[in-house]
């Protein structure tokens, strides 16, 4: 079980007005270390407290500020890298001195026989409430950590005493108050890891605060290069759905937002019209930095090479990237996992097959990884594998739960297994539905898990977005399923890390997965780009996101053009019906045919029967 976002917000509001940072952050330290009592050590205190602060302070991974949830420091919520050898140190040696067994610049420390009642009379002198609420400061201690079968505040109070040796007389004094009911609601705790976005953005941003992210994409230009003479695509910050018939385009689209944003081909280079009058092929593409500001780069198809050429310093997203093709294939793209690569090409097609079973040098693959990491100690990647699958799990399956590996005849392997409402299944016998879930989630936890060890061996950032691009992203899934699965991948992104920003691109032919969007859709950030026929040319359009209601409204939309949500036949029938309803000659034999086609067509309670059987009735057909 973990802590939810909710409950760390309102224990960090508590902790501000009621527990001062000696205690927040030095006494706990100290306690954690263990400092001796009546004696002095060798021991450094900024360094101890500063790795205290280093370890629940840093919710913000891409700034240098600690977070400081405590009392104190006027209004500030963030400190500085300096805060533990000039704040904190102040704090210590100026207003709780006679705390501890410490001469100036020396380096030991202990703790005064009756430090207890000394760090009473610190605390009154500073006019700070004495007792801390023990339960807020265990909650802001464990946030984000698996609490195991912790299922209550009682519970976790409990285990923070005994993780930092808090005696009893220190919990009667120091941390007699309670800030929570002793029975927790049943939003105090969750089964999914804690999204420290959700508990960043609900405190002011750090001084260092930066735009989100590095590098994304941001337009792509097609010129003379695919099945319309001018193709422009301006990506949302957040989401691009695009839709439309086939053959039109869309996969075409993709394939050249994906090399377009990683430098690499996910697998043959695309090649624009080759008749001896066509054109010359252009491409240009914008990706937006840290600042807002667009860097265009443009490429031209050179017939003799018969390749794209592209200049050598044309910059890609600053982003991992995950990209999930319609034939079952998949690429992957890390600029950092590239560049420790030397030289050799990263971004990488893999065949279905590959993310199964592997590739060497690139992916253990599913199969290998899943028990892996289900047998580890460090359980932090099954869980967010786990968390994953939840999110991505549709109604009538339940939840995607991970089960035990077996072994099956002839397969000298332990196969995952995966377990819903229908039961236990090997994750090789499972439907396609959901095995494409499970290959998609598996990249998406794999290409982050690979990204925080090469940043860990190079000593690097960790990079804050990440692109995923999803073609006939309805593929072998019900329509249960095509209903939430889009805005659950948008989500996933804080189950991995509370910094992971996920930019959608993603073509569909379903009308599920627009009616999905219409309580999340923002125009803010998303956007949606139709591709029709005009005639002998294609257009890409930049269409506004309207409610259509049920799906049967999105069927008759612009978007999808049918001029009914039901077969052909039907169709047919009723547009020959409300032909005849508009001519002034009418013969009982034209209306006997059309009903009788009706009565083929249509269910009994169709919506036109109303509007034909007075019609028929006047001109002799009784139905």
């Amino acid at each position: 079980m973990y802590l939810s976002a909710k409950t760390v917000v309102q224990a960090i509001n508590h902790i501000k007005k009621k527990v001062h940072p000696f205690i927040g952050i030095t006494f706990i330290a100290c306690k954690r270390y263990g400092l001796t009592v009546g004696a002095a050590e060798v021991l450094s205190m900024d360094a101890l407290t500063r790795s205290h602060l280093k370890e629940h302070h840093m919710i913000d991974r891409g700034s240098a500020h600690f977070f400081q949830p405590f009392r104190g420091q006027g209004a500030k919520w963030w400190v500085d890298q300096k805060y533990p050898s000039a704040g904190l140190q102040t704090v210590n040696t100026q207003t709780f001195p006679s705390v501890f067994l410490h001469e100036p610049r020396s380096r030991e420390w202990g703790f005064a026989e009756d430090y207890l009642q000394r760090i009473v009379d610190g605390l009154t002198r500073t006019r700070s409430p004495v007792s801390a609420p023990a339960d807020a400061l265990a909650i802001w201690l464990f946030k984000g950590e698996d609490l195991g079968s912790v299922t209550d505040i009682n519970g976790l109070v409990d285990l923070f005493f005994k993780t930092y040796q808090i005696a009893p007389d220190e919990q009667r004094v120091l941390f007699g108050e309670r800030a929570f009911d002793a029975t927790s609601s049943i939003d105090d705790f969750v089964s999914e890891p804690l999204s420290m976005t959700d508990v960043a953005r609900a405190f002011p941003p750090p001084p260092d605060a930066e735009a989100e992210g590095g590098r994304t994409i941001a337009s792509l230009k097609l010129i003379n290069a695919g099945p319309g003479a001018v193709m422009q695509l301006d990506f949302g910050e957040r989401l691009s759905l695009i839709t439309g018939d086939n053959g039109l385009g869309k996969s075409f689209l993709l394939d050249f937002a994906w090399w377009a944003a990683t430098g690499e081909w996910a697998e043959r280079e695309a090649v624009p019209p080759l008749n001896a009058d066509a054109a010359q092929a252009s491409v240009e593409y914008a990706l937006r930095g840290h600042s807002g500001s667009l860097l265009t780069s443009t490429a031209t198809f050179d017939r003799k090479l018969f390749a794209w050429s592209r200049s050598s310093t044309a910059m890609t997203v600053e982003a991992l990237a995950v990209f999930s093709r319609a034939d079952g294939s998949f690429a992957i793209a890390d600029p950092l996992r590239k560049f420790t690569s030397r030289g050799s090409t990263f971004t990488n097609s893999l065949s279905a097959y590959e993310v199964w079973n592997g590739r060497a040098g690139v992916i253990e693959g599913l199969i290998r990884d899943w028990p892996k990491w289900q047998a580890a100690s460090d359980k932090r990647t099954f869980d967010r594998f786990s968390a994953v699958l939840k999110r991505l799990s549709p109604d009538d399956l339940g939840a995607l739960t991970p089960g035990a590996p077996i072994r099956l005849p002839g397969d000298p392997r332990d196969i995952p297994t995966i377990q819903h409402n229908y039961g236990t299944v090997p994750v090789t016998h499972a439907s396609s539905g959901v095995q494409r879930v499970l290959l998609l989630a598996y990249l998406i936890i794999l290409t982050w898990q690979e990204h925080e060890v090469a940043a860990e061996q190079t000593d690097s950032p960790v990079l804050r977005r990440m692109l995923v691009i999803v073609d006939e992203l309805e593929a072998h899934l019900h329509p249960k399923w095509q209903r939430i699965v889009l805005p659950a991948l948008m989500s996933v992104g804080d189950l991995l890390s509370s910094e992971l920003v996920i930019q959608m691109v993603a073509a569909t032919h379903s009308p599920m997965i627009l009616a999905s969007m219409e309580t999340v859709f923002d125009a803010d950030t998303d956007v949606l780009y139709h591709l029709y026929g005009d005639g002998p040319r294609v257009r890409l359009e930049d269409t506004p996101f309207v409610k259509y209601g049920d799906a049967s409204g999105w069927l008759t939309s612009p978007l999808f053009g049918l001029r009914h949500a039901r077969s052909r036949e039907a169709e047919r029938a009723i547009e020959d019906a409300k032909s005849l309803q508009l001519l002034a000659d009418v013969t009982q034999a034209e209306v006997a045919e059309v009903s009788g086609r009706l009565k083929r067509h249509l269910s009994g309670d169709d919506k036109f029967w109303p509007r034909w059987l007075y019609f028929a009735e006047q001109h002799g057909v009784i139905l």
